[in-house]
């Protein structure tokens, strides 16, 4: 018993970690619907609870509505932050979706989030 308790607690440390990275946007159109979607869809393929902030809001980063509602400029700071199993990869993946993306161009999902 005393062994599975210590477990448990190792355990819950772990799932408070959070991950935090600070990028910008780089489409020359901001967050607009398309980029938002692209942001949405990257993070709702993460088991994670994933957090967007910029422009002193801070707004769930798996709802398109909300990514939106940021209304982040190009070169507008985003601080993405991440708590879960899979906080690191989903951190990353969001920030090379941010750095990536330009206008008219495709975002295509890594094989390992597909």
């Amino acid at each position: 018993m005393r062994n599975s308790l210590r477990r448990s607690d190792r355990q819950a440390k772990r799932r408070n970690k959070v991950v935090d990275v600070v990028t910008r946007v780089k489409n020359r159109q901001g967050l607009d619907a398309q980029e938002s979607a692209r942001i949405s869809h990257a993070a709702s393929t993460f088991s994670s609870d994933i957090v967007c902030v910029a422009n002193g809001r801070a707004v769930n980063g798996k709802d398109v509505m909300s990514v939106m509602a940021l209304r982040a400029r190009q070169d507008t700071p985003v601080r993405l932050l991440a708590t879960g199993r899979d906080e690191c990869v989903a951190v990353q993946v969001l920030s090379d979706v941010l750095c990536t993306s330009e206008s008219g161009s495709t975002w295509n999902a890594p094989s390992y989030i597909q």
